[in-house]
């Protein structure tokens, strides 16, 4: 009787091992041997981290690593841009003939994952005049053979392409409705994430644009010619085809910066009166019945990351430090008052 008592112990003693191994061990283990193989990689959902891991490899691949006024300095240049590239693979060449022969399953693929991703419905007809274009431009030849004799590779990056070029396109109009829908993705504001893809496109060309536009808050993309958008587009994709090829996530990484430069440059509402507690609770994204500790939490998540002390720290470029330091200022107008409106 004993025995068996002991053995019924092991068993359970065994089964409870077990079941934390699987449950704890092997995801943790997993999940380390995931983020070392090559392509496996997920990117972080999260800004902030996305912003931490990228900014250093941005600043320095915009020209952004000194702290100067002098937007002048680009890392590409027209001339790499239209240096011989080899022609598109058979592969491509296949695709590209397919379309021209009235679609197929390449644009259905792309169709389908834009629709799918963003909720946006793109006919087949557009998709078919991007490829066209595609082919025209020779976009291909910014990836590398092995991504060209690749059909998954390729999808991704006219998948992505497309998106870009959608996307500048509605900025040129002023409307926003895929980007409205991108946006809700990044858990960004429809303005915040037209200002960041702005910026992105602004910086790829600043010899040719002047200091007091490169931080406009409206879009002004329309007033650049067509040639300087396919130039600015072109430089886009000379530095990340390939990474759209692997991973079209990657193209929301690669934002990660300028949505950071986006964020500051967002205007907060202005505060009307010295008790106008209503905007007061706006600027902080919090209601008037919100509980006192809320709000502090939420101001001491905002200052730490907008501190002066903290936004020194940032390498900014001048003009959009004194955005920043101005709106935590704001914020802590804000602050102080509702502060002061709650000790009465």
């Amino acid at each position: 009787m004993l025995l068996n008592k002991e053995i019924i112990i092991r068993v359970i003693l065994g089964v409870i091992v077990l079941f934390m191994f699987v449950k704890i061990v092997l995801p943790v283990f997993f999940e380390a041997i995931k983020r070392k193989i090559p392509g496996q990689y997920e990117p972080d959902n999260d800004i902030d981290s996305m912003i931490r891991r990228q900014k250093e490899r941005l600043r320095a691949q915009y020209g952004l690593t000194e702290r100067s006024s002098n937007h002048h300095e680009t890392s590409h240049s027209s001339q790499e841009i239209s240096s011989p590239l080899p022609p598109p693979t058979k592969e491509v060449e296949a695709l590209y003939k397919e379309t021209r022969w009235g679609g197929g399953d390449f644009s259905k693929k792309i169709q389908n994952d834009i629709t799918r991703h963003y909720g946006y419905t793109l006919t087949e007809s557009k998709v078919n005049a991007f490829i066209m274009l595609a082919e025209k431009r020779n976009y291909a030849r910014f990836l590398t053979v092995d991504n060209q004799k690749n059909p998954e590779a390729i999808k991704n990056y006219f998948s992505v392409l497309m998106l870009v070029l959608m996307m500048i396109e509605e900025i040129r109009t002023k409307d926003l409705t895929l980007i409205e829908r991108v946006a809700k993705k990044c858990h960004v504001s429809t303005h915040e994430f037209m200002l960041a893809l702005q910026l992105k496109v602004l910086f790829t060309i600043k010899s040719k644009v002047k200091d007091d536009r490169l931080f406009s808050e409206s879009p002004i993309l329309g007033q650049f010619s067509e040639e300087t958008m396919k130039e600015a587009v072109d430089l886009i994709i000379t530095k990340e085809a390939n990474m759209w090829a692997k991973n079209p996530s990657l193209f929301f990484e690669e934002m990660s910066l300028f949505l950071s430069y986006a964020d500051i440059m967002t205007p907060l509402p202005k505060l009307q009166h010295k008790k106008d507690l209503e905007t007061a609770y706006a600027i902080l994204k919090m209601d008037e019945d919100s509980e006192i500790e809320d709000i502090k939490k939420t101001y001491k998540k905002i200052a730490m990351a907008r501190h002066p002390d903290k936004i020194g720290q940032m390498n900014l470029p001048k003009e959009l430090e004194k955005k920043a330091l101005s709106k935590f200022n704001h914020i802590q107008e804000a602050y102080d008052l509702i502060l002061t409106s709650r000790k009465k």
